[in-house]
């Protein structure tokens, strides 16, 4: 018989799973939503927080209260707002109207190299003989799918387009991740929560979305129940859900190994996409998965960043 605290721990790491599955499942559904509505994209973007946000603000108010940013703090949201939902979103599904859900899933997984990169730019995070390996290890990975995707059924400059369209995602995601790692070191004991943080950040990034959305007058068209259910997915369940998730994940096993189910993502996004969208499945893609994962690896022993004094 199981004890608590390992019964504990066992249904935390299957939350974590299903996270990186929900995570993962998200790539083809965007690759659905995105070469289906090509003519309303920031329409999608919308309606995604449009779901998320209630949900977000409501598991806020439930473990925190009405937490309300000070004045300070808006600098910080604004700027990671529009990097990490604004920008972000546009590389994910601009760049999922090109290339193919299961190789998007995987440049996606450059995103810790931007930020370690970034991190030693911005903050006081030096390299080692490690992290430099990592780097090159994780681009020759991101180089591989650019160039040998065994979905030839869609055109080589649309992949390579779309790539670099999540390439971009990844980079805007990542000055958000480094500027709130800053923003965390410099307001110690006086800053949002991780939670209420996000909230606010997705609140705000919903509202960039607004003029773009009443150009492409989205209320002109006749919606199918399959677009809601998927847009649904989306916003409830990868984005929402998944955010809340994987928040009580770190509370109760940590953020490193929390992280580490991160991993399993393109695993999900690239079978889901074989079984669901009919994307190809090779060999190449599992090899360009190990080099990621192992240059990421390698990339994250690096020494915690702190703030650089100069």
């Amino acid at each position: 018989m199981l004890d608590f605290s390992t019964r504990k721990l066992a249904i935390t790491n299957v939350m974590m799973l299903v996270v990186s599955a929900l995570w993962g499942f998200a790539w083809p559904v965007g690759r659905l939503l995105a070469t289906d509505l090509l003519e309303l994209p920031f329409t999608v973007m919308f309606l995604r927080y449009t779901f998320a946000i209630p949900i977000l603000f409501a598991w806020m108010w439930i473990k925190e209260g009405n937490v309300k940013p000070k004045s300070s703090d808006y600098k910080y949201l604004t700027v990671m707002a529009f990097t990490s939902v604004f920008l972000y979103q546009i590389g994910y599904m601009y760049g999922m109207q090109k290339t193919a859900a299961s190789d998007a899933s995987l440049v996606i997984g450059f995103n810790p190299v931007f930020v370690a990169i970034l991190s030693a730019i911005f903050l006081s995070h030096k390299f080692t003989s490690k992290g430099v390996a990592g780097v090159a290890l994780s681009f020759v990975g991101i180089i591989l799918i650019f160039v040998a995707s065994p979905n030839v059924s869609i055109a080589l400059e649309d992949r390579l387009l779309g790539n670099s369209l999540i390439m971009f995602g990844a980079f805007s995601y990542a000055i958000y991740n480094v500027l709130m790692r800053y923003y965390f070191l410099t307001n110690s004991g006086e800053h949002l929560s991780s939670l209420s943080l996000i909230a606010w950040v997705s609140l705000i990034g919903w509202t960039l979305f607004i003029p773009f959305v009443i150009s492409e007058s989205p209320w002109e068209r006749n919606w199918t129940i399959n677009e809601w259910i998927l847009i649904g997915y989306l916003g409830v369940l990868s984005t929402a859900l998944s955010y809340v998730l994987f928040a009580i994940g770190i509370e109760e096993i940590g953020s490193t190994r929390a992280s580490s189910f991160i991993n399993l993502v393109p695993i999900f996004g690239i079978l889901s996409s074989w079984l669901w969208i009919d994307e190809q499945l090779h060999w190449i893609q599992f090899v360009s998965f190990i080099l990621i994962y192992f240059g990421v690896s390698l990339v994250n022993q690096q020494p915690p960043e702190t703030v650089s004094n100069n």
